[in-house]
């Protein structure tokens, strides 16, 4: 258990398959490292917060949480995947990350990388331009 907290982020692969062993693989490193629940601060360290505690998380799985995030965006946006447990929880994540961003008034460059940064940009346009097929965030 104690190799899983000192995992190295940097060594996390690609982004999550959307299969429940993938899903089931993250459930676990959240359990271990706790995920994000209580968060406490003004809005900057709530985001940093969030996002360095998901890094470890997924990097514990064996993944990586910004290329996980910006490949169900992608894949959101151009209707690129079927729905199941993996693609609800991812789906998820991307909006709870653009909600923190939003609400604490933080720009996503700040803490994620710029590719993720500038996607998650353009998901909150494309949810604020058909909120009727996307819902709202």
């Amino acid at each position: 258990m104690i190799m899983a907290l000192d995992v190295d982020i940097s060594a996390a692969s690609g982004a999550m398959p959307y299969t429940d062993e993938a899903l089931g693989k993250v459930e676990v490193a959240a359990a271990i490292v706790g995920a994000p629940t209580d968060l406490q601060g003004d809005g900057d360290e709530r985001v940093r917060t969030y996002i360095g505690r998901y890094r470890k998380i997924f990097a514990t799985a064996g993944y990586d949480y910004e290329k996980s995030i910006m490949k169900i965006i992608n894949d959101i946006q151009f209707d690129r995947y079927r729905v199941n447990k993996a693609t609800i929880k991812l789906n998820a994540l991307a909006r709870e990350l653009l909600r923190l961003h939003v609400r604490g008034d933080v720009n996503p460059r700040k803490y994620l990388n710029r590719d993720c940064a500038d996607l998650l940009i353009e998901f909150r346009t494309l949810i604020r331009s058909n909120s009727q097929k996307y819902g709202s965030c």
